[in-house]
């Protein structure tokens, strides 16, 4: 299973040359599905959401995807708090907690934005008791290898640029020790990292297509899982139009 992970796209800061060549990459990698860890726009304007919507349409692959932080919309208050997910539901999915199941792979969605937070940054993210529910009942039981995907990451990295908290992150982070999660996708930071705690791999992806770089060019991951064993390749933008490979690790997942 190849896996291509993308997030934080953040339509608005684009350039056509950057989504042109991402596009044609992800036609010759084919992959089986395209994971996006949320921020597909800048302001959550309707123009930003209709790049995204075309932008998708291009990949001709089954995409699974969840929200970030700037999914909500910033600047119209009154439905940043009565409907917060308005356009995202609208021109990207419906579903906020998606779930798939995929061949040998259970796949859980997580919505980590929040339109407020008891925190001075909004930007912030949250897990509640009821995803955590949610996402052991639908991955605790099955010998398939388990994913969770969220914006935000509920792990440390040691290159990530910015700050994170995440409420809920320390219980979240126990039950994916409980029931067993081999891999969590995540984004948010703009840095590209792959970190294991205990038996599960934390992978979180640079950002595609923005051109609000933080140390790193924009990049993605591809993430081939054979059997027990997955390997992990990150690309990067190289500045002549073209993505190419960067780094790789290889890891052996939990036994079942």
């Amino acid at each position: 299973m190849k896996i291509l992970h993308l997030s934080d796209l953040h339509f608005g800061t684009e350039t056509d040359a950057l989504v042109n060549s991402l596009s044609s990459i992800i036609d010759k990698l084919s992959p089986n599905l395209v994971i996006i860890s949320g921020d597909f726009t800048q302001i959550a304007s309707e123009e930003e959401y209709i790049s995204a919507q075309s932008f998708m349409a291009r990949l001709h692959v089954p995409v699974f995807c969840v929200p970030g932080n700037h999914d909500i919309s910033r600047y119209n208050l009154f439905e940043r708090f009565t409907d917060p997910f308005k356009g995202y539901k609208r021109f990207i999915a419906k579903d906020l907690d998606p779930f798939l199941q995929l061949d040998n792979i259970a796949i859980q969605g997580i919505n980590s934005a929040r339109p407020i937070l008891p925190h001075w940054n909004w930007a912030n993210g949250a897990v509640s008791e009821k995803q955590i529910q949610k996402m052991s009942r639908n991955l605790c039981a099955g010998d398939h290898v388990k994913i969770c995907v969220l914006h935000h990451p509920v792990h440390t990295s040691d290159v990530a640029s910015i700050p994170v908290k995440v409420y809920g992150a320390e219980k979240f982070i126990k039950t994916i020790d409980q029931i067993g999660v081999d891999l969590v996708l995540t984004g948010h930071v703009h840095n590209a990292s792959v970190t294991q705690i205990d038996k599960t791999i934390y992978i979180s992806a640079s950002t595609a297509l923005s051109s609000r770089l933080r140390g790193e060019e924009n990049g993605f991951n591809v993430i081939n899982i054979n059997n027990r064993s997955v390997n992990i390749d990150h690309f990067v933008f190289d500045r002549r139009e073209n993505f190419k490979k960067d780094m790789q690790h290889s890891f052996s997942l939990r036994d079942l």
